[in-house]
């Protein structure tokens, strides 16, 4: 009888060999990138490995990879791979000296056997929800020990029969996250952990280290703060172009008010998609850095967040005013002191999210029409709440630091 396992070897297997059919079209090649995913070229190692998802999830580790360096004696070369190729040459930029970045390996058995023996990974961490099957079974072959952590987790559901045991170390955002991860587990000595979403990680480094470069120090007072002037009105960050129905009477009722507005799309392939329909709405369209009293500034490149929350006044969260692709970085305009909102969607952090709303942290549009009545959070309610997620966040660290020291010496 065929094992759980090598049917999803097998189903890895077929993927791969379709991947490379697929690849050879050089159309889809140049679109998907199916050759880099499969081939490379990666480093050559021994590193220590660190995986993300996109942008959001490998700033976070971006600001690990600066804890880890500072407090891990003789601490290995590190690789930051992505699923987005797109994000890699902002990745390159703001890692710059402190990490090596490369696009992810395709989870097919022949790709991660090329990537496992160019890149020679003594551990691998994974940001927010990566459990990839070949990942895991990749690191189980590498080490005696489990050698995998999982950092801010989210968790749902996982591919049935799953092999999870190359972790050792599990830390989630939430109670929920936890208990969903360990009833898919089903071992009664699997100890995840709950440590907070690390996407306040930069509050445990000092204000030399805490953010990648050209980025402000998340949750510190920007020593420039009194030159910046504070002349956008309203940020809608991430948003994406399904969104736009309700993006366009915020908008609508900012262009009344004569208020700034800065648009900046999670999909760069969408930029042109949102000018079209601003200029259909007799909208004035203006690009960064300039801002336009009753207009709006459209954004049509990454790394830019930073600058934006240095001159804004108020931020919505974009993924929440649609129920896919899931809500993105709120921790971000929060870490600036800027006062927050979202819409009615908290896709993938629904219980991170309900638990800001109750705590009056961020405020919640049930619909776009709420915007013109809305409340701004005080300065201090974040604070509050961000000093205690930070102790959270501060223990599951130390914790992931005896772990790796154990599985480095």
């Amino acid at each position: 009888m065929i094992g759980i396992g090598t049917v999803i070897d097998l189903g890895r297997g077929a993927l791969g060999a379709a991947a490379k059919v697929v690849g050879s079209f050089p159309s889809f090649d140049r679109k998907y990138h199916i050759n880099r995913r499969l081939e490379g070229p990666w480093p050559e190692g021994p590193y220590l490995w660190l995986h993300g998802a996109s942008l959001g999830e490998c700033k976070v580790l971006l600001n690990l990879t600066k804890l880890l360096r500072r407090d891990i004696p003789l601490c290995p070369k590190i690789l930051l791979t992505t699923q987005k190729v797109e994000v890699v040459p902002t990745l390159e930029k703001m890692g710059e000296g402190l990490v090596d970045v490369a696009i992810a390996p395709a989870d097919t058995p022949a790709a991660m056997s090329k990537f496992i023996r160019k890149v020679q990974p003594q551990a691998l961490i994974l940001a927010e929800n990566e459990l990839w099957p070949g990942y895991l079974s990749s690191m189980s072959r590498t080490s005696l020990k489990p050698s995998v952590a999982l950092v801010s987790g989210r968790f749902r559901k996982a591919f049935p029969g799953m092999d999870f045991s190359a972790l050792g170390f599990v830390c989630m955002q939430t109670e929920a996250d936890r208990q969903r991860v360990f009833d898919a587990v089903g071992n009664p000595k699997f100890r995840p952990m709950v440590g907070g979403d690390w996407k306040i990680l930069s509050l445990l480094q000092s204000a030399e280290a805490a953010a990648p470069a050209n980025e402000p120090v998340a949750g510190e007072s920007s020593a420039r703060e009194n030159d910046i002037q504070k002349d956008v009105d309203l940020a809608l960050l991430s948003v994406h172009f399904p969104e736009w129905e309700s993006l366009s009477e915020i908008i609508r009722v900012c262009k009344l008010r004569n208020k700034s507005v800065v648009l900046m799309p999670r999909r760069l392939e969408e930029v042109e998609l949102f000018r079209q329909e601003l200029q259909a709405n007799n909208v004035k369209v203006v690009e960064w850095p300039q801002v336009r009293q009753g207009g709006v500034t459209l954004i049509d490149q990454f790394g830019l967040t930073g600058q934006i929350l240095e001159r804004a006044q108020q931020a919505f969260v974009g993924g929440s005013f649609c129920p896919k692709p899931g809500i993105h970085d709120f921790w971000e305009p929060l870490l600036a002191k800027v006062p927050t909102c979202v819409g009615p969607y908290s896709g993938g952090h629904e219980d991170l999210v309900e638990e800001l709303v109750q705590e009056g942290v961020i405020e919640r549009l049930s619909s776009a029409s709420d915007f013109e009545n809305l409340d701004l959070v005080s300065e201090k309610q974040v604070q509050d709440f961000l000093n205690l997620e930070k102790e959270k966040v501060s223990d599951s660290y130390r914790q992931l630091l005896l772990f790796l020291e154990d599985l480095l010496k």
